[in-house]
């Protein structure tokens, strides 16, 4: 359940990417106007945003209530998108879109917290929000498919669909908000719950160590055509690269789920954070000594290892920087949620940005957040023992 509706958010990020033209053609843009790309730049910005909304409403109204609210959300915001009859009105219903679409998301991290504590919790996490990562990823797939059948409307009007499954489906989820634990929606209540989590160093520590992880992956999303394409001029590969990494970093993510199983979860984080920044090092010396373009075989296995490192540790930072949460969970997700995905945002468009006729910015980008996650986690682990005693 909680995947289905974590995957129904992910895949209304980047299904309309292979849409671009038919949606240019159909709204008459032209390059002296506004931008397509607006339609994923908009989006990215309220998914952000929308995360200081939905924690609070979820704390004094019930998560199941809150969630169903943000689902029909989501449909209405996907319908505007998909029946839209100017552009203008097509990037309003992508902004109610996004902002509707945290709200899911949101609500899957606060009642993951609400039943789970620790390793458990962990695991959990890591199926679900490893989700949101790797769909995006399938979503231009799927957009491709859905153009075969008909008309770019359909790639805009599938999280619809799935919307109404999951939130059919949700209807079998228990209430998980104890009674005990409603918080009154109060502007001085929701501002000392938000500064809960923003005094805790554990919480502070590891979102920010999460964070990184954010930056270091959003340009493989923003990137890829760039450099698959361009670079190594393998645009009729894309699909099958772009698939190959993504059934990679699943794999990577079920291994960690084990392992969190038998040696829990900060050796775990810790020994994934080494591993990253070794192989961050060694991608920079191969690229640097290849003029930064090494031959594809080897650029692309190291940037699966990259990639299923960085996504299976992302879920398992957020998890620890939750753990300390539970009295405002809901909060503490939106608060947690919003500077994860807006920071990391930023993060990620300067490795972007660095990205032209060489590969070894995304190695570097890698390198340098890792090293901000390492450095994190050790200054984490002594609040780690504090909060046990």
């Amino acid at each position: 359940m909680a995947s289905l509706i974590t995957a129904t958010i992910a895949i209304s990020i980047d299904t309309v990417l292979p849409a671009f033209g038919e949606i240019e053609d159909a709204y008459g843009l032209t390059d002296d106007g506004l931008p397509v790309s607006l339609t994923i730049t908009l989006f990215f910005a309220a998914l952000g945003l929308g995360n200081l909304f939905w924690g609070p409403l979820a704390d004094r109204y019930g998560r199941k209530p809150i969630m169903y609210v943000s689902l029909a959300a989501v449909i209405a915001g996907a319908i505007m998108s998909s029946f839209a009859p100017t552009f203008e009105i097509f990037l309003i219903g992508r902004v109610l879109w996004g902002l509707a679409a945290a709200g899911p998301r949101t609500i899957i991290v606060a009642m993951t917290r609400d039943s789970y504590e620790g390793d458990a919790m962990a695991r959990i996490m890591s199926l679900t929000l490893a989700v949101f990562l790797i769909v995006p990823i399938l979503a231009p797939a799927l957009g491709e498919l859905l153009l075969l059948l008909g008309s770019w409307r359909l790639t805009t009007l599938a999280a619809a669909v799935l919307a109404v499954i999951g939130s059919l489906w949700f209807g079998r989820a228990a209430e998980t908000l104890d009674p005990n634990d409603v918080l009154p929606l109060e502007f001085g209540r929701v501002g000392r719950a938000a500064k809960t989590v923003l005094t805790n160093k554990h919480t502070v520590l590891f979102t920010i160590a999460a964070t990184m992880t954010y930056g270091s992956f959003f340009p493989w999303l923003g990137s890829s055509p760039t450099l698959i394409g361009d670079i190594y001029g393998r645009d009729d590969q894309f699909a099958l690269i772009f698939g190959a990494n993504a059934i990679l970093m699943a794999v990577g993510i079920v291994l960690v789920e084990k392992l969190v199983t038998r040696f829990s979860t900060f050796p775990v984080v810790l020994a994934q954070t080494t591993m990253l920044l070794t192989v961050a090092g060694v991608y920079i010396v191969w690229s640097m000594s290849a003029d930064g373009v090494p031959p594809f075989w080897v650029w692309f296995v190291l940037v699966s290892m990259l990639t299923a490192l960085n996504s299976s540790s992302s879920p398992l930072l957020q998890t620890l920087a939750m753990q300390p949460m539970g009295a405002v969970a809901g909060t503490a997700a939106s608060v947690i949620g919003a500077f994860v995905f807006l920071v990391g945002a930023v993060l990620g468009s300067i490795i972007d940005r660095a990205i032209d006729d060489t590969v070894t910015p995304f190695g570097i980008g890698f390198f340098v957040y890792g090293f901000v996650i390492l450095i994190a986690v050790l200054q984490a682990k002594p609040t780690m023992a504090e909060n046990m005693e």
